[in-house]
């Protein structure tokens, strides 16, 4: 396969290593999370936050996320622990009811898989929700690593998770490629020291990925492979 021309300008070949998000990168997961968000407000008494709402939310992790709905609601932060429970018990029971594949997902892991280069999942999200997911759509066996928000000492935007998987097999930083949807992929990408490119069909909570200096910020994943 011919060398796509954003990796042999920024690699001269392929990648040592590329680290994937998770959310609003290879799956719109935000249907179901807002269930679950409105699921726990529900329980507390409160309207519903509805979908496009929480899609705004999104990208801090789980822990932020309820922050927010609490605030919304106008509910206090007394009710946190039980917020998040409700949370965490709905979600993952409808963990991958209405979560959709975004386009040429597939084809980009494929691609991955027949170069040979590793590949790592690092998500905010806890870590429980991950495989379920991945298996949902066939493709957990692309992942070398599954990362969540609650894997190491800290998750992204720190350079931790990163450089857990280039440390692990002795990849230069400047030789491996984040990709995600905000500003919270890029910040990690760029304290790891990767190259990092950012899609703009994901949740970046309102914000001008084009305005943060990411290597390149794409439509599709499959520009990738060109």
């Amino acid at each position: 396969m011919k060398t796509p021309k954003h990796f042999k300008a920024w690699f001269d070949g392929w990648p040592e290593l590329v680290c994937l998000d998770l959310d609003g990168t290879l799956v719109d997961s935000v249907p179901d999370i807002a269930g679950a968000v409105d699921a726990a407000l529900a329980l507390l008494g409160a309207d519903a936050a509805g979908e496009e709402r929480v899609r705004g939310w999104v990208g801090f992790g789980s822990k932020k996320l309820i922050e927010q709905a609490l605030d919304w609601a106008q509910l206090d932060r007394d009710y946190y622990e039980e917020a998040y429970k409700a949370f965490l018990q709905h979600y993952h029971v409808h963990v991958a009811d209405n979560t959709q594949l975004y386009p040429n997902v597939k084809a980009l892991l494929k691609a991955f898989k027949h170069q040979n280069v590793p590949v790592a999942l690092i998500t905010n999200k806890p870590s429980g929700f991950i495989k379920p997911i991945l298996d949902r759509f066939e493709i957990t066996e692309h992942f070398a690593w599954f990362l969540g928000g609650d894997t190491l000492e800290e998750h992204k935007p720190s350079a931790m998770p990163l450089l857990h998987c280039s440390d692990a097999i002795e990849a230069k930083p400047e030789n491996c490629l984040m990709i995600g949807d905000s500003i919270t992929d890029y910040r990690a990408a760029s304290n790891a020291g990767f190259r990092c490119a950012l899609v703009t069909y994901g949740y970046h909570q309102g914000i001008d990925l084009v305005s943060l200096g990411a290597d390149v910020v794409i439509d599709d994943l499959a520009e990738l492979l060109i």
